[in-house]
């Protein structure tokens, strides 16, 4: 029984030794910028540009329209002119990418529509209604060949109330494809087979040590 369960427990391994690992390349949360303090028309920020119109940092108890979150950015800021708000340059190899931010809706009575981007490989339009809530987005992206680019949120319109952009997050996946099921099955015979015949020179020398006994 223990050498079966031994058997069972390298197969277990192997199966669940395939599937994805990740490394986040890019991460913000927006907590930490100018001080964990909100600002209208801010462009403090570390890790983001705002061109072509403005963003409002929001939050911790200044328009904190989804409070207990921390900060986040109001798309459109101050200025009547919807913000362009994007990354820093990241640099990408080729491979599969996991895009997760959260987006929620403005929450002042007006349905606003962004377009998120990643350089050339994605870009997608959402909308939402203001009373939408705060709610995590996943993408997976494919780059073919190593570059760099930015990660881009534009608000449609312009009226100084956006879409409320929070948590964003951009790792790298790595997707092993799991064994063909007649792999599994030649190696749980291969084992099987290890196991059946440690038993069996097992049982022997027990037998060969009873009779010297004898």
């Amino acid at each position: 029984m223990k050498v079966l369960s031994i058997v069972l427990g390298v197969l277990v391994c192997v199966m669940f030794a395939q599937g994805a690992q990740a490394a986040t390349i890019f991460s913000d949360n927006f907590n930490g910028v100018n001080g964990g303090n909100g600002a209208l028309n801010y462009t403090g920020f570390s890790q983001w540009n705002v061109s072509g119109g403005a963003v409002d940092l929001i939050g911790n108890g200044f328009f904190d329209f989804f409070p207990g979150t921390g900060l986040s950015v109001d798309l459109d800021g101050t200025m009547f002119q919807s913000g362009q708000f994007s990354s820093i340059p990241i640099a990408l190899t080729g491979g599969t990418y996991m895009l997760q931010f959260a987006l929620g809706g403005s929450q002042r009575g007006d349905t606003n529509t962004v377009q998120v981007s990643l350089g050339s490989f994605y870009s997608e339009s959402f909308t939402l209604g203001s009373s939408a809530p705060l709610s995590v987005i996943t993408r997976f992206i494919t780059v073919g060949a190593p570059s760099s680019a930015s990660l881009t949120f534009q608000n449609a319109g312009g009226d100084n109330i956006g879409l409320i952009l929070d948590d964003v997050n951009l790792s790298t996946t790595e997707i092993r494809s799991v064994p063909e099921t007649s792999s599994l099955a030649l190696l749980a015979f291969g084992l099987t087979g290890i196991g059946m015949l440690r038993l069996r020179t097992l049982k022997y020398a027990q037998a060969g040590i009873a009779c010297h006994q004898r």
